[in-house]
This record gives structure tokens, sequence and C-alpha cells, in this order.
């Protein structure tokens, strides 16, 4: 996010980012993978939800992996994020804030209850604005494919008011183990589109493709 333009952009790509919707807002964003060559699976959109509830903390409804032929980790989460600021008087430059998150998962193709749980540290350099995110995660086969955990990392790097260079990687073998670099854009203050590229580095039979999104804060 560009301090000043977008109010938060909720994920870097996939990974939960340090943004966090502000009170009394909304949030909506669609996800669609493509990928319309050779064999497999040839899209899958996932659609986020979230409404801010206080300073640093929203409530999220995600529907994930939908799309062609329907994935077996076809889900709805259900759950929260938080993320408080630190020295935020004292280095506010940094924008240094530990983010906790927690999702209930439940399955549409029979797998069941899971969930998906996740922390990660992060904070701007100071005169560039880079922003660097590292943390854990763990979750279940409800949408992971597997019961697993691992690192997770990002970067966010502002070009200018309205754009902004993204990167994010999830370790391990299970569904959403991939890299991700991309691009976000700013059309308006309320409004965001990332383009990006998935590459496989641990998903079973992953594939690269490409990763559109948009998103609106009303």
């Amino acid at each position: 996010m560009v301090a000043g333009l977008g109010h938060g952009q909720q994920a870097i790509v996939n990974m939960p980012s340090a943004d966090v919707t502000p009170k009394g807002k909304h949030f909506l964003m669609h996800e669609t993978q493509a990928r319309a060559w050779n064999p497999g699976r040839s899209w899958s959109g996932t659609n986020f939800y979230a409404y801010g509830v206080g300073k640093s903390t929203e409530l999220a409804v995600t529907s994930y992996n939908g799309g062609s032929p329907l994935s077996r980790t076809f889900s709805t989460g259900v759950g929260f994020k938080s993320a408080p600021q630190f020295w935020r008087e004292s280095r506010p430059e940094l924008e240094a804030k530990l983010t906790v998150g927690q999702m209930m998962i439940v399955n549409h193709r029979g797998l069941g209850i899971g969930s998906f749980t996740y922390s990660h540290g992060s904070f701007r350099l100071p005169g560039v604005g880079t922003r660097l995110t590292g943390g854990g995660f763990a979750g279940t086969q409800q949408l992971f494919g597997r019961n697993t955990g691992g690192v997770l990392a990002g970067v966010e790097h502002p070009l200018g008011k309205r754009w902004v260079l993204l990167g994010e990687w999830f370790s391990g073998r299970h569904e959403l183990g991939y890299a991700i670099p991309g691009v976000l854009y700013h059309p308006t203050k309320r409004q965001m589109i990332v383009v990006g590229w998935k590459i496989p580095t641990g998903a079973p039979d992953g594939k690269s493709g490409l990763v559109l999104e948009y998103g609106l804060t009303f």
C-alpha cells in the first residue's frame, strides 16, 4: 500500500499483508489465476471480503479455489486478521507491525472443517519505503491439500504514488507452494489492480500461470 493513496490491499497477492481494512470500511477483491495452455487446471478463482472492526483488526470471509475443473480444496474461510503497529509515535516511518490471523476453513468437497493460522512481522526500510515481511503459517488439508506449515515471506516496493512492485513466497509442498512476483496499480484511492505470475516451488503438480486481482474499498 502507498501511504495516503490506498486504503489497504489485505493481501500481497495470496499471502495476507500487514494492511488492515479501516474501521467501518468494506474491502472486496476478486482473484483469477489462469493457465489456458497445456493439460491441467485452466483457471481458479478466489474472492475476498473484509470489514474493519477496529484500529488494527478486520473480520474476513474468503471463498478459495473455485474454478475449472473444481479443486478438491474448494472451500470457504471465516476469521480475522490483526496487525498492531509498534513505535507509531517514535519511528512511524518504519511502519513496524506484527500481524496475526486465523481462518476456520469449511471445505466444499467433503473434506470437512480445518484451519489456516499465520503470523508475521514487517517493517519498511527507511528512505526507500520497501516493506519486508517474514513469518510462518500452519494449515490443514481442507485448504492446502495436506496438513502442513512453513515459512512465508513478502516484499513490497513503492514506485511513485500509484505503483508497487510485489513478491511473495509460501514454503513447503502443498497447494499454495508458489512464489509470485507482480505489480500493483492504484487507479484511484479506493481501487487496486494486481498482475502477477505464479511459479511453483513446492506445489504438487504445480504449474506456472497468470494471476489477476481487482480490489475495491468502500
